[in-house]
């Protein structure tokens, strides 16, 4: 009971942890920023639990409790610049949106490995700590302000890279940059004036929070009309699908008449065209994949596997079955590619819509009314 008391601020912020995991499972859209974000987490809430344990088996005297507290203390050195690691990576990937910048800086894991090399030294001469075999007793050894100086840089370096390039990103996002900053080192500092107070790991997660609830949970994930994912998850899922070098069929949408809807019936019934295609567009994709709505009457989906042309028909069959003759009627074209290896989103995109306007054309040769 002594120990729940004494850590009830890391089960609180584990809680937090898993609740904030378990929200961010509920979004289809995957990026890597979101992947890193969940590396965060997951290292951060082994922090969280390995803290106690440290303080439970110090002292301890059981078969294998010596082997326990030294690695539990291990542990909690080397995981320090881990996640200092991740969030800069996490920082550089939102700023550069580029995958294979963080591969090639080795996810800013330089000072993970200068710490791991120092435990491992530390095993045969006390650097950091010591455990006494005798009393299973924890000791600081001199030479631990040198693991500090080591994370302050780290995170100092974060601090000078996120104010240098600033212009990349919104001064709200630099804000939270900076906050991200300055709430690691405070726990760091105040753990530092009382190894009771247990806020070094704590803060990050308070940190974690702040960064899912202005950055990755905003309701921009959603078109507001027909509620499927919009541009800019689109942008950021394609991104992600190309820079993991991941196999996937882009298929673009586009409605025939759609002006002369909107003309003739106003824009109250342009809006319902738009639903009843979005959810159409959504019942057809939902299980082999993801549906957007890009702009104005274009859409798009993505999925990883399957044939298109039976999609389109079970697209068809749903549209079919509403009860307005209108939607029952609606006409669309569509053209759908996949990525060659180094292709560009953009130059994926640019194929899949020619192909959609040439089968418009193609369409349109064979219709008096034209099409819009």
């Amino acid at each position: 009971m002594n120990y729940l008391i004494q850590f009830q601020i890391n089960i609180f912020a584990l809680a937090i942890l898993v609740i904030l995991y378990l929200f961010m499972q509920k979004s289809r859209i995957k990026t890597f920023s979101k992947h890193l974000l969940n590396w965060s987490l997951l290292t951060t809430s082994i922090a969280i639990i390995d803290e106690p344990l440290t303080w439970i088996f110090d002292g301890e005297q059981f078969l294998g409790a010596f082997f326990l507290e030294y690695s539990t203390n291990f542990l909690l050195y080397l995981i320090g610049p881990v996640i200092g690691g991740l969030l800069m990576s996490y920082v550089d990937f939102r700023m550069f949106h580029d995958r294979k910048r963080v591969h090639k800086r080795w996810y800013y894991q330089q000072a993970s490995l200068l710490t791991f090399l120092m435990l491992i030294l530390n095993t045969f001469l006390p650097l950091y700590f010591s455990v006494n075999p005798e009393t299973n007793s924890y000791r600081s050894e001199p030479f631990k302000f040198i693991h500090y100086i080591l994370l302050g840089l780290l995170y100092g370096y974060f601090f000078v890279f996120v104010t240098m390039n600033r212009k990349k990103i919104t001064r709200n996002e630099t804000l939270i940059y900076q906050f991200f900053f300055f709430i690691p080192i405070a726990g760091m500092l105040l753990q530092l004036a009382n190894s009771k107070l247990h806020f070094s790991w704590t803060s990050i997660a308070l940190a974690l929070f702040v960064i899912y609830v202005f950055l990755e949970s905003t309701p921009s994930d959603e078109d507001y009309l027909t509620k499927l994912y919009n541009r800019n998850s689109y942008d950021a899922y394609m991104q992600h699908l190309l820079q993991g070098n991941k196999q996937f069929t882009l298929i673009v949408f586009d409605l025939n008449y759609f002006k002369e809807i909107n003309d003739k019936y106003g824009h109250e019934m342009g809006d319902y065209t738009l639903i009843c295609f979005a959810k159409a567009l959504k019942k057809t994709f939902s299980q082999k994949g993801l549906a957007f709505r890009l702009g104005g009457d274009e859409f798009a989906a993505i999925i990883e596997s399957g044939n298109v042309e039976a999609f389109i028909e079970i697209m068809k069959e749903h549209l079919r079955q509403n009860k307005n003759s209108l939607i029952k009627n609606l006409n669309f074209s569509y053209g759908y590619h996949s990525p060659l290896p180094g292709m560009t989103a953009d130059e994926l995109s640019n194929i899949a819509d020619h192909k959609m306007y040439l089968q418009k054309q193609e369409m349109k040769k064979h219709d008096p009314r034209g099409m819009r």
